[in-house]
């Protein structure tokens, strides 16, 4: 899938000032157009009026929006405009973050491991516990039998013990 960004979007991924970027999209660069895109407004607006518009001279014309494989080359073209101590600036803020991310990324990771680890621990956990309880199922269903067989045998004798013995 295509990503589209629009001026908003390229601004908080680049650390860049929206009306630069802005600026830089309208002058339609000739390495940029193959990644500019117009927005499902303007091709709206252009469609009531039944025919199709340019970007040059359309009533609809406001920033483009850039697709994310032409983000680098946007970059580029903002370096040239973007005085150096600016460009410094961004890349440490940048390094900053990307340092920030990896250190989460590592905490993360350690964090899933260990729950990983209590998760197979509480497994084996209810593994032993659902055995136990096979186990228990089993010694009461022995039980209950044996004490059948004892009441059984208990009402056996005493049947015999009340019956009478038959006189000829």
């Amino acid at each position: 899938m295509l990503e589209i960004l629009n001026v908003s979007e390229i601004a908080n991924t680049i650390g860049v000032e929206e009306e630069i970027i802005k600026r830089t999209l309208e002058r339609r660069d000739a390495d940029l157009v193959p990644y500019l895109h117009e927005s499902s407004d303007r091709q709206s607006g252009a469609s009531e009026q039944g025919e199709e518009e340019t970007w040059e001279g359309n009533p609809f014309s406001d920033t483009p929006l850039l697709s994310f494989a032409g983000l680098p080359l946007l970059i580029t073209k903002l370096s040239f405009n973007i005085p150096i101590l600016d460009t410094i600036e961004n890349l440490a803020c940048q390094v900053m973050h990307l340092t920030v991310v990896q250190t989460e990324n590592a905490t993360l990771t350690r964090e899933n491991q260990e729950l990983q680890h209590h998760n197979e621990q509480l497994q084996h956990h209810i593994n032993d516990l659902q055995q136990q309880l096979k186990d228990s199922h089993a010694k009461y269903a022995e039980l209950m039998a044996a004490q059948s067989r004892g009441w059984i045998r208990n009402l056996l004798r005493c049947k015999k013990a009340n019956e009478v013995p038959e006189r000829d």
